[in-house]
């Protein structure tokens, strides 16, 4: 049976794969050139949860109904739930290969906690445990896991308000220890797909982008850390290297991110404007900045208020559907066209002019499942966050309100395949939802012509099993 390998590394951007920067990672630069590589399109939202999901579904957050790492659950205000295993009900990757008899290996995937059964063996992702309960499947295997590599790391605690010497630290003994877990199980399992995910290089971003980038607004060229991000790039292609050569020269290997990272240059307060439009009223004034919660709104005189975030979620209190909803339904569109011209262009004053994408979600996503945003607005091309906090007494803030933040999240991911019997081909763009499809192809599984992507492979000179060599060095 053929078999494959994704290595996936959260926000790693396309630099790496073009000159000066593919220096910094020449196993993963080597791959695209052996192969195909370039950019690779994430989903909107481009975050953590749900783009690694749509990745390995092939669906888009509305068939998946996950639009964040939060989502409603009712049509309460308050009532948002951490997107977990149990929200994903269609099959990812290693669930066609669990239903065609193939074991597999997983290792660290985001939305794997509470750990499903799988055929093979499963680490939780970086969420950890759920409420104690167990992050392996078997759960044995976490006994093994204890001997191998000692403490398994998911994340960096706190990484935004841990300082930078800690996160450096971490994000370096974290990620040696995946993969060094990942190369134990690869040598001692039989499987036919494996995935590992490595959430250190977003954190990396998030919280050293100002000293890597010379075109963020913040950056320090004189900084000590001014090279953190590179010296990770490094050390973390060398660990790629290492885990490609214990899964054998037959394997072939997807090098992938969710997503990548742009310089934010700072944050719009959602529910102050909203509050300016007289659109969301508070029952008092708040003292100073504070996370908005629903105990303070006046949804007697509310129609409108949002949730911060890379993008921001826009909901509108509609009657008979919210609990204290006033907005008539005969409304909605009126009001949704209202909160469009209100976001669409930004006056931030001294900071500038904005230019921002407001979608419902019925123009993103070809179904929409769950209960989603009435708007998803996304700012200043992505260089600009969304703040949901209020008693900023201004439009826009210069900083995150949860803590240190250098970087947003891009669209712009990136991808590099190497297999055998794959010719090489120039760099190209593909979207995120090209992977499954893609994979399928490579393992040999059961086409699926409901997938909105299309193979890489599918216009690229690929060799039969049969006639395959090896990927190489």
């Amino acid at each position: 049976m053929p078999r494959a390998m994704i290595i996936g590394l959260d926000c790693l951007v396309p630099d790496v794969l073009e000159a000066p920067m593919d220096t910094l990672m020449p196993t993963v630069a080597g791959l695209a050139r052996r192969g195909i590589g370039g950019v690779l399109r994430s989903t909107l939202p481009p975050i953590t949860v749900p783009a690694w999901t749509s990745m390995l579904t092939g669906r888009d957050p509305g068939e998946l109904g996950v639009y964040g790492f939060r989502n409603r659950r009712s049509f309460g205000y308050d009532d948002l739930v951490m997107a977990n295993s149990t929200s994903v009900r269609l099959p990812r990757l290693w669930d066609r290969l669990t239903s065609a008899g193939r074991p597999s290996i997983v290792v660290g995937v985001p939305q794997t906690s509470p750990p499903p059964a799988i055929d093979g063996v499963l680490v939780s992702g970086f969420e950890g445990p759920i409420a104690g309960g167990a992050y392996t499947h078997p759960a044995g295997l976490a006994t093994e896991i204890e001997r191998v590599v000692g403490e398994y790391l998911f994340d960096i605690p706190d990484f935004r308000s841990a300082g930078l010497p800690d996160v450096l630290r971490t994000a370096r003994l974290m990620t040696e220890r995946r993969f060094t877990l990942m190369r134990h199980l690869v040598t001692t399992r039989d499987w036919d797909f494996a995935m590992l995910h490595e959430i250190a290089p977003d954190r990396m971003h998030h919280c050293f982008w100002r000293y890597h980038d010379e075109r963020h607004p913040g950056h320090p060229p004189d900084s000590p850390y001014r090279d953190a991000i590179r010296d990770y790039y490094r050390f973390l292609d060398e660990r790629v290297a290492e885990l490609i050569d214990a899964a054998g020269p037959e394997t072939a290997v997807l090098v992938a991110s969710d997503h990548g990272a742009t310089a934010m240059h700072g944050g719009v307060c959602v529910n102050e404007i909203l509050r300016g439009a007289g659109l969301l009223t508070l029952r008092a004034e708040p003292d100073g900045p504070t996370p908005l919660t629903a105990d303070m709104v006046d949804w007697s005189r509310t129609r409108v208020w949002g949730e911060g975030g890379y993008y921001a979620r826009i909901f509108l209190n509609v009657a008979g559907r919210e609990p204290a909803g006033i907005v008539p339904r005969e409304q909605v569109p009126d009001l949704i066209e209202q909160i469009r011209d209100l976001f669409g262009v930004t006056d931030l004053g001294p900071a500038g002019i904005l230019r921002n994408a407001v979608h419902t979600p019925a123009e993103l996503y070809r179904r929409v499942r769950g209960i989603p945003p009435d708007l998803l607005a996304f700012f200043g091309e992505e260089k600009w966050r969304a703040i949901g906090s209020v008693g900023f007494g201004q439009r826009w803030v210069r900083t995150n309100d949860t803590g240190v933040d250098e970087a947003n999240h891009s669209r712009n991911g990136m991808f590099a395949l190497a297999a055998p019997g794959l010719a090489a081909g120039a760099p190209r763009t593909a979207s995120i939802l090209d992977v499954t499809p893609t994979m399928i192809d490579l393992l040999g599984l059961d086409p699926d012509p409901t997938l909105p992507g299309e193979s890489l492979l599918a216009h690229q000179p690929f060799a039969l099993a049969a006639d395959r060599g090896e990927v190489g060095a």
